[in-house]
């Protein structure tokens, strides 16, 4: 087992720095003076260090997740048997039918939190997709009103729309009903759990999870361009693979707070 405390420390220091980048996403720079030809100046050197450190904590707080995942799916299997133990009890009139039903509570309390665990996972693979390519996105000028930007891990157009998320989320979940016959895939409506250990303002904007050059991705964005909603498309967090690649639908999401726990908990 790791040293919780230890990790702890690491994901303090490392998302603390978080907030500071926020400003650098969520807000168009000011002018200033002229670049400084030597390289260890500029702002892009801390930024890209910033990003480095954000990203190893944030593949060190999977890792933790996944370990969690591991002991989840361990009880699991425990209660399942368990419970195949009692239903044979209960069938030979051994055991109450509410001693039954406490053994099968406790099956889907174990899966559930299985399922938490898992949608923890994806929301870090999501965070660490936009700390892969936050640089990137810090590097690009302030966009036009309905301007379309793109790079190798990322595309982002500004929409100018006046929207909310009460109003095109059913638009959305209707879409994706009636030309692919699934639910819209939300990994985060709003503010989250992560987005407030993180210190930045999800309320305004939610995560899809879909890969954008799949047809889902492509309606998604195709959607979004045509009705003026602006939104950043994650390509992934490592070149080549679509782990963690989603569409942020919104501005990107302004710094609040520092917080100093990211590490998960037993649950």
């Amino acid at each position: 087992m790791m040293n919780m405390r230890v990790l702890i420390t690491a994901l303090t220091l490392c998302l603390g720095l978080l907030s500071t980048l926020g400003i650098c996403l969520a807000e168009p720079p000011t002018t200033s003076a002229p670049a400084v030809a030597d390289a260890s100046h500029s702002p892009s050197a801390p930024l890209q260090q910033r990003a480095a450190e954000l990203t190893a904590a944030l593949r060190e707080y999977r890792g933790s997740l996944e370990r969690l995942l591991a002991l989840h799916e361990q009880a699991l299997a425990k209660a399942v048997e368990k419970q195949r133990t009692w239903r044979d009890l209960y069938d030979h009139g051994t055991i109450s039918r509410r001693e039954l039903e406490t053994g099968e509570q406790a099956v889907q309390a174990a899966q559930a939190k299985i399922d938490e665990t898992r949608r923890d996972i994806d929301a870090a693979d999501h965070a660490t997709a936009e700390a892969v390519t936050m640089e990137a996105l810090a590097a690009l000028p302030p966009p036009a009103p309905g301007e379309r930007q793109q790079t190798a891990g990322l595309s982002r157009f500004q929409g100018t729309a006046v929207w909310s998320l009460p109003t095109i989320v059913p638009k959305l979940e209707q879409l994706f009903a009636t030309r692919f016959g699934h639910r819209l895939p939300i990994s985060a409506l709003g503010q989250t759990a992560l987005h407030d250990r993180l210190g930045f303002d999800h309320r305004q904007a939610m995560d899809v999870a879909v890969y954008p050059d799949s047809p889902e991705g492509k309606a998604l964005i195709e959607y979004l361009q045509s009705e003026g909603i602006p939104y950043i498309a994650y390509r992934g967090a490592v070149p080549g693979s679509s782990s963690g690649a989603h569409v942020h639908v919104g501005q990107p999401s302004p710094r609040t707070t520092v917080v100093n726990d990211t590490a998960p908990r037993r649950r």
